[in-house]
């Protein structure tokens, strides 16, 4: 039987799907505990920041196992720079975010408007930006969608609606919902590809 060189990426992008709402879970969990046992009600460092790292390690290899799926079975090229903007996304936007929360806790800033509109500003570009990768990516892949299997059309038609919310900047946070269920599917698409091989 031939092996599944995608199966770990399978398994951790799966795991993806646990750790995000988890990690938001554990946020909300420190910022009340922050509000209640010391009526600080700023920014927060704490194991969620961990669990958000872990989630963005994962998700730059199962990006670039993706990309080498996309390479090898369907010999397909069209989103590798996009793969690596989403990458280099998530790396930046996750250094920038611990980077802008350590910076207001050492000025022992809490929620004003000055904050909230740089904190603001810094969404709007990042989402805009991710927004309008995802889409561009959901598009490409859509254009070859008879060379594709139903779950990687699943992913694509998902993603598209994933950037469409990020990129209206309003309805962004909606998005949020999207992202375990893409990181199901795509842990699908790995893991189904022993099955796939068994018929070549």
């Amino acid at each position: 039987m031939p092996e599944n060189r995608y199966s770990l990426a399978g398994g951790l992008a799966i795991a993806q799907a646990v750790l995000f709402p988890l990690a938001f879970g554990m946020s909300i969990f420190q910022s009340i505990i922050g509000k209640a046992a010391f009526r600080y009600h700023g920014p927060v460092i704490g194991p969620s920041d961990l669990l958000f790292i872990i989630f963005t390690g994962i998700g730059v290899y199962v990006l670039l196992m993706f990309r080498k799926l996309l390479n090898e079975r369907y010999n397909y090229h069209g989103i590798d720079t996009l793969i690596i903007i989403s990458i280099w996304w998530s790396i930046l936007f996750q250094i920038s975010s611990l980077g802008m929360k350590a910076w207001a806790i050492a000025l022992g800033l809490e929620p004003r408007l000055g904050v909230a509109l740089v904190y603001l500003a810094y969404i709007t570009v990042a989402m805009l930006t991710i927004g309008i990768v995802d889409i561009l990516i959901a598009v490409r892949l859509l254009k070859i969608k008879d060379k594709l299997n139903d779950l990687l059309r699943a992913f694509a038609y998902i993603t598209i609606i994933a950037g469409i919310l990020e990129a209206s900047i309003v309805l962004s946070p909606l998005a949020l919902i999207l992202v375990p269920v893409t990181c199901v599917i795509l842990g699908m698409v790995f893991l189904r590809e022993k099955e796939q091989a068994e018929f070549v």
